[in-house]
């Protein structure tokens, strides 16, 4: 029997409250689902159906879809969601879950099985698991760039178009191209209207680099720690695997080895393989990962 949808749920964490999208049958297997950067809770409607006997909560994370954004003096670095995902865990009851995690969601999903290890049981990663490895050298100027990139977005407006298939063709030609379909499924929830026009929900600011970059022995620490059972997807299409620089492979396997419990699986596709004709492939795939949780 495939997952259903549910209904809307809200949760208040530090202040903040998060819309999210909750699918399956309570008492089932639970599972937080974090989507990429721009992106919503409706990233995994399109691969959800194909899966069972879970209990899944799909958050808008800050500053995203329905979530509020963060205070005037607040920033959008990947760590400060650790202690929001927790905090709804926390009133769900879930002192033990899995994560699911798509691009900047599957980076800040291992960050929190790394930093919360006992309540972390599995860990599926959906073309993505870690920022790029930084040095210390430059720490100076990535702030400096941060606070001026803050300031600029803190008082820029999002971009209108005169109609909501304009609004998806940009999302479908953006900076990450997506099936049509896709785009046009996290349109539904994250494109508004006022009096100019169409634009995205999405909080301006995060677009700003992040103040400080993790470096290797940051990161080091923290995948070292997970004691998940991991599941890394690769799309074979995606920008972020299809640089074959020595530099790149070697920090990549790097990373790689230090997860204690990790299966590597390479599938075709986009980025956005999750949302698009791979779908329901990727969603066998993450079931079979996921259904020991029980």
């Amino acid at each position: 029997m495939s997952l259903e949808f549910i209904s809307e749920r809200t949760f208040n964490v530090n202040g903040l409250n998060f819309a999210a999208k909750e699918w399956g049958t309570p008492g089932a297997p639970p599972v937080i689902a974090l989507h990429g950067w721009l992106d919503n809770a409706a990233s995994f409607d399109v691969m959800l159906p194909f899966m069972d006997n879970l209990h899944i909560i799909a958050i808008d994370c800050a500053g995203h879809g329905n979530s509020s954004f963060r205070s005037a003096d607040s920033s959008y670095n990947i760590w400060q969601d650790i202690s929001e995902v927790i905090g709804i865990a926390d009133q769900l009851g879930w002192d033990r879950f899995a994560l699911l995690g798509h691009s900047r969601g599957a980076i800040i999903s291992s960050l929190v099985a790394g930093t919360f290890p006992e309540r972390i049981t599995h860990l599926a990663l959906i073309d993505g698991h870690i920022p790029s490895l930084a040095g210390a050298q430059g720490t100076a100027a990535q702030l400096a760039k941060s606070l001026h990139e803050h300031r600029r977005y803190s008082q820029s407006l999002p971009s209108f178009f005169h109609s909501f298939e304009r609004a998806i063709q940009a999302r479908t030609n953006g900076f990450l191209p997506l099936q049509e379909g896709a785009a046009t499924v996290l349109a539904q929830r994250g494109v508004r209207q006022e009096e100019r026009g169409f634009y995205w929900h999405n909080d301006q600011r995060l677009k700003a680099a992040s103040e400080l970059k993790l470096t290797r022995e940051h990161l080091k620490d923290f995948h070292s720690a997970i004691s998940a059972q991991v599941l890394l997807v690769e799309a074979q299409g995606s920008p972020f695997y299809s640089d074959s620089t020595s530099t790149n492979n070697q920090e990549r396997e790097e990373s790689l080895s230090w997860i204690a419990s990790l299966e590597l699986v390479s599938m075709p596709g986009s980025h956005h393989l999750h949302m698009e004709d791979q779908a329901e492939q990727l969603a066998c795939k993450v079931q079979s990962f996921l259904q020991p949780i029980g």
